[in-house]
Parts: structure tokens; sequence; C-alpha cells
């Protein structure tokens, strides 16, 4: 009781045991079905290829005995003493007797011959080596005069069986003759000696109930009837009569069913057409091996058991490292497993472990965070003011810098800053910028020693230390390694940035004034590009020049182009200002840009003063995107464009600015009083004062519909609205938005969307 009150607890034990024993048992029992098919289908094959040898050298002897009887009868049928008796009209007893005698010899000489017997046709009388002198004895008890009387037509040079109620068996007789009403040659056989040897065949097999027997294509037996324990020869016999008459001349198969199962081989002669045929009982064939396979059951039987013993003890010793573990753990938690009926040993285990990871990661974690947070708050007050962190606060933060060498900032800086913003979620902004701060730190911790900041916003800091006794040692290998991170976040991440280093410092009490002064420098992305990577010599030069102001005559020829429309001069004096910009001091650029921009505004205020043709341009919108714009070149872009737009609007046709003004008047009413159902091309005119011709041409040239199409298409697309997000019957749809013929605003409705608003509604709430 207590061993299964053991197993009975021990869930996975149970498993492991079922698994092997399962996995055991499946082995032998597919291993077992293999070898009992295959010995089936060796055995047989077996029996076949003995049945087929012994039928191959009956059928030799058959065939060898018919052709010998075959040059026997022909060559007798020419001997002079034939020729004699068959023609001769009165016939002399003492004659006949003595050519008898000679025919007599001729038999004796050979083992296959029974008797020669001769039909005169003029006599009406036999004359046979076994009969009397009577002419009326045929030697075979007038078999063959009955036969010979009884045909019409009789084969000749075959062996044809003749028999009656009193013989066990047939004789076989030979015919050779000219025509059917004249003399014969008959040639009776003696088969006693193949028979004798198919017999002896049968008496060897009889322990095993098997026969050998051969009948003719009529299924006449030609010997003794079938011996043992066999349905029916008449039904085998017609088995193999079937199977002859489709043509096969010999074959081997399982006839029968249950205990009534033969194993029967059959082969035509193509001679004597004589049929020789094996019947075996299926039962006795397979005997043998089913007393094998008993034996074989029992030893798997056996093994089986001893197998599962086995198992027992396998199983067993794969689990003590197991139980041992479940010693280990508290008695109440293994007592907690003993009641969940759902745990087993390696679930308790893994749930145990689990939730022994889970606490340890979870204090890792909070650990970790609590580090992590400490870094970046100590590295974001180191960056934006050194002077506030006390030596002590610096201890306590496990830096991967050394503080006390000389180091180097770097602004790693994100282009196109804005758009990131407006298109990434929250979610994908704190990966990608986990991912920038991890791949800077992996990359460059390769070489040199660094700490990565965010400063929560369009950019991050690097903080290094720098190897060599010189300043400038290692900056070429830097420049490399930041130029490898900035591929690598655009080739995963499709995120550039622009890098601005700093110089060296000494002590860490310097890296915030460091950071202001490369974050200046990083303006000069401005110039650079994007993806670019500052130094501070790049932008000592444009640093340096700090005094700039905007030309005179740059300006004044600029006003010019813009008011007299000369669009070269005004793109030459642009590009002339723009390589200007690019040695300017950032502050000085973007001054003259706002500068630029404030006197092309000017220069279209003086113009609109002066004109009825108004230029209307959102220089808002403008100073917007100057102030996003992080490099040169979309900058220049807007002033092109801005110069192209005031021509176009100078140079529009103020017919054309009036009709454009008609027209958009007509759809603002159109959309405005749509639920009117008395809207239309005359009310529109008589409210505009204009000819209901001059508005509908108009209006058709200019939108390539007429008014009341228009008006149409308005109201169809209310109601389609109103379909989809409203309640409102039919009725009350087509009402609202301006029809009163229920017909006419269905057939509209068809024509436009293809189904009716009934059909439309239906759909759409089918689809919900």
């Amino acid at each position: 009781m207590n061993i299964l009150r053991m197993y009975k607890s021990r869930k996975y034990l149970i498993r492991l045991l079922l698994s092997i024993t399962v996995l055991m048992v499946a082995f032998l029992t597919v291993s077992t079905t293999l070898l009992y098919y295959n010995s089936d289908k060796t055995m047989l094959q077996m029996q076949q290829q003995a049945d087929l040898k012994v039928l191959s050298q009956i059928n030799y002897n058959i065939d060898y005995m018919h052709e010998t009887v075959k040059n026997i009868a022909v060559s007798t049928y020419f001997d002079p003493d034939v020729v004699y008796l068959s023609n001769i009209a009165v016939m002399d007893k003492g004659e006949l007797s003595q050519k008898l005698n000679r025919l007599e010899k001729a038999v004796t000489s050979s083992i296959f011959l029974e008797s020669i017997t001769i039909y005169n046709a003029k006599t009406g009388c036999y004359y046979s080596t076994l009969s009397s002198l009577n002419c009326q004895d045929d030697g075979l008890n007038g078999l063959i005069d009955k036969y010979v009387h009884s045909q019409a037509n009789i084969p000749m040079l075959t062996f044809i069986p003749l028999t009656d109620d009193e013989m066990d068996a047939p004789v076989f007789s030979m015919f050779l003759y000219d025509n059917m009403s004249g003399s014969k040659l008959i040639v009776t056989v003696n088969p006693s000696w193949l028979f004798d040897n198919v017999d002896n065949i049968n008496k060897v097999t009889d322990e095993q109930r098997g026969t050998v027997f051969i009948t003719d294509r009529a299924g006449i037996p030609l010997m003794a009837q079938l011996r043992g324990d066999h349905t029916s020869s008449e039904a085998i016999e017609q088995v193999i009569r079937d199977k002859i008459s489709t043509g096969v001349t010999q074959d081997y198969f399982v006839y029968g069913t249950g205990k009534d199962k033969y194993i029967l081989s059959f082969m035509s002669s193509g001679k004597s057409h004589w049929i020789t045929a094996s019947v075996q009982p299926y039962s006795v064939v397979i005997g043998k091996l089913s007393e094998m396979r008993t034996i074989s059951l029992g030893i798997i039987i056996g093994f089986l058991i001893l197998s599962i013993v086995g198992s027992l003890i396998v199983a067993y010793r794969l689990y003590r490292p197991i139980e041992n573990m479940l010693k280990q753990m508290s008695g109440n938690r293994r007592k907690g497993l003993e009641t969940q009926s759902d745990l087993d040993e390696l679930k308790f285990i893994s749930n145990e472990y689990q939730d022994a990871m889970h606490k340890l990661v979870k204090l890792e974690k909070e650990e970790h965070t609590n580090k992590d947070a400490l870094k970046t708050y100590a590295l974001r007050k180191l960056i934006s003011d050194a002077s506030l962190s006390t030596s002590e606060e610096m201890q306590q933060v496990e830096w991967d810098i050394d503080l006390q060498q000389r180091m180097r900032v770097c602004v790693l800086l994100i282009d196109d800053f804005h758009e990131f913003e407006s298109k990434t979620i929250d979610s994908e902004k704190r990966l990608f910028k986990f991912a920038i701060a991890n791949i800077a730190k992996e990359l460059v911790t390769k070489s040199l020693r660094c700490e990565v900041v965010s400063m929560r916003n369009d950019h991050f800091v690097l903080l290094l230390n720098m190897q060599g006794e010189h300043p400038n040692d290692g900056s070429d290998n830097l420049s490399i390694i930041l130029k490898e991170l900035q591929q690598t976040l655009f080739q995963y991440y499709r995120i550039s940035l622009t890098i601005s280093i700093g110089d060296e410092v000494d002590q860490y009490q310097q890296i915030s004034q460091q950071y202001g002064y490369v974050m200046e420098n990083s303006s000069y992305r401005m110039i650079f590009g994007k993806s670019s990577i500052i130094t501070p010599d790049l932008v000592q030069r444009n640093r340096e020049n700090i005094s700039f102001q905007f030309p005179t005559d740059v300006e004044k020829k600029i006003t010019e182009a813009i008011k007299s429309g000369q669009e070269k001069d005004y793109k030459d004096q642009l590009e002339i200002l723009f390589l200007q910009f690019r040695e300017l001091h950032y502050n000085n650029m973007m001054y003259s840009v706002l500068h630029l921009l404030a006197l092309i505004n000017n220069a279209v205020r003086e113009m609109n003063s002066r004109t009825v043709r108004q230029v209307n341009l959102d220089f808002k919108w403008q100073f917007q995107y100057l102030l996003k714009s992080e490099t040169l070149e979309p900058i220049f872009t807007l002033f092109l464009e801005t110069y192209q737009e005031i021509q176009k609007q100078r140079s529009q046709d103020v017919k054309v600015q009036s009709n454009q003004i008609l027209i958009d008047t007509i759809k603002e009413m159109i959309e405005e009083q749509y639920e009117d159902i008395n809207l239309s091309l005359q009310s529109i005119s008589a409210a505009m004062k204009l000819s209901s011709a001059h508005v509908s041409k108009q209006f058709r040239q200019y939108e390539l519909i007429s008014i009341s199409e228009y008006i149409n298409d308005v109201r169809l697309r209310k109601a389609l609205l109103l379909l989809e997000t409203s309640d409102y019957s039919i009725n009350r749809i087509m009402e609202t938005v301006g029809y009163n013929n229920e017909s006419y605003f269905f057939k509209l409705f068809k024509k436009k969307f293809g189904t009716t608003p009934k059909e439309y509604r239906f759909k759409r709430v089918v689809h919900e």
C-alpha cells in the first residue's frame, strides 16, 4: 500500500514509467507485426516455389510423353502392316495374327504404349494388340467404338481421355486418320508411370493433406480424385477452368476462407493441354509458422514483463534526483503539492523556481533601476552644472569612466527631430532612445571608457575618457567610431545623427561649461548638414566671424527682383547671400535668415498697397518653418518657392480670379442651402444678380458638370452620411437633403452608388 501511495503521489515518476513502458510496447508491437507479416509472405513464397518446381517437372514429363507417342503414332500410321490392316476388304485370320504380333512387339518395346488399334472402315472391324481375333473387339471394352461413333469430328494427334462408370481413371488414346469416315489408327498410352509418380508425390504430402492432380481443359479428371480434406474438387477445378479461360497458363493464389482455405497452384501444358494442379491446406502450410509465432509470442511477453520490471528500476533511478530536490523544499510546499492534483513534480519545481527567479529578478531590477536612476540623475547634474555635485554624491555612483582623467564631451543630435516627435508613438520613442544609448555605449566601449545619457530632448551626451599623453591623441580613432555609430543606427533604425565633438577637459568640473560649448557647435548642423561630425576645428572660423551686417546692395536687388518679377536676378542674389551665410556665426546666420524673410514680407506689403491684385502669403507659417529647419538647404528652397508663389499670384488674370470667386461662392451657397427643395440654378442666379446662362456657363467651364448635377451630388453625399450615422427613416433623410419625390431620389441614389438607400442601409447593418 505504501508503494502504491508513493507512486500515486509522484505523477512525474508515473509519467516517466509509462513513457518507457509504452515506448517498449510500441516497439515490440510494431516489430512483431512486421515480423509476422514478413514471415507469412516468405512462407507463401517458399511454398509457391516448391509447388511450381513439382508442377514444372510433371508438365515436362507429360509433354515428353505426348511428343513421344505422337512420333510413334505418325511412324506407325505409315507402317505396311498398319496400311494393310486399314485397307484390306477380306481379312485372313492367319495374316491378321501375324501382323498383330509384329505390332505387339512395337508396343512392348515402348514404356508409354498400352495398345495399337486399327479401325478398318471397309469391314467395320477393329484390329487391336489387346483384342481377340473378333473384329468387333477394340481392346478397350468398346470405349473406342463408342467414342468413334459418337463424335462428328475427332481431334488428331492429341490425347483423348476415354472412360466409363466402372473405371477409376480414364485411358488416353491418340487418333490419326485421313478423313473422318475412313480408317483410323488409335494409339493408346499407358500413363501409369506418370500417374504413379504423381501418386508418390501425393503420398509424400499426405501428412500435410496436400494433393497434386491432373485434368484436361474440360475439367475431366485424368487420374484418381483429390485426396485430403478439401471443400470440393469440382469447385477447385471450376476455379482453374475459369483462370484458363482468361488465357492464364499458370498461377498461384489462396482460395477459400476460414478453415476451407487452400493454397492453389496450377500449370497448363502447351502441347497436351493437360492441367497439373496442386492443392495445399492453408492451415497446414502455415501451421509450422503458427507454432513459431506462439513460441515468439511467449518470448515477447516474457521480455515485456522483464522490461516493465526494468522500467520501474530505471524510472526510479532517473527520478531520484528530482525526489532529492523535493526533499530539500519545505514540507508545507510538498504537502501543498500533494493536494493539487493538476501539478506534477516538475511543474511544482518549475513554479517554485519561477517564483524564486521572479523575486530575484525583481530585486535585481529594483536595484538596477535605482542604480540607473541614480547614475542618470548624477550624469545630468554633472553635465548641466558640475558645481552642484558634491564629492559624496560622486562617490555614490558606480562610474564607467574615470573622472580624474582627461575627458571629452560629445553631443549626439537626432536629425529631423520634429518629424520624429510627430510620427513616432511614445513607446517607440522610448525604444529608439534606449537603442541609441545602448548601441553608442557598446560601440564606443570597445575602444574607450564612456557614459551615455539622454538629456530628455533631441540629443544625448557622450562622456569619454581619452587615451594618450597629448590632447589630440585618439581624435581620429574617435571619429571612426562615431561614424560607425551613425551607420549602424541608420541601417537598423533609419535614425540619422549629427554628432558634435568637444575639446578635452582635465577636470570633471569643466564638463558643464564644455557641454554648452559643444551644444553651440552642434547648431552648425545648419551649415554642414545632417549626419555630419562637427569638431571644434571645423567651426572655429564661423565662431570667430561675429561681425556681420546684411548687405544693403543685396537687399535692394532682392526687393527689386521681387517687384519686377526677375526670377534669375532673385535666384542669383539668393545664392550669393547663402554663400555668405555659411561663413557666419550661427546667431548672425539665423538673424540674416529672419531678416530676409522680413524683407520679403515688406516687399509684398508694398506691392499690395499699390495694386488691386493682392498677394496673400502665410508668413507666420514660414517663420515657424524657418525655426524648425535644421539645415540651410530647405530654407533656400523655401525662399525660392515663396518668390514663385508671389509671382504666380501677381500674374493670375483678374478675370480668372473673379470667375474663381464666383465658382467658390456658388459652391458655398449649395453646401449651406442643399436642404432647400427650391435650390436651383435660377435661385442661385437671382441671389447673385447674374443671368442663369452666364452662371451656368462659368460653372460648367470650371467644374465640368452642371449646377443641378453638383446640387444632386452634394445632396446624395449628405444622404449617404445620414444613412451611415443616423437612424432616420428613408423618407426623413430624403426630405432632409432636399428631395420630395421618392422615386426620383431612389433613381439618383442607385445611379450614383449602385444600390438603393434601403439596400445600402441593410448591407451596412449586416456587415456591422
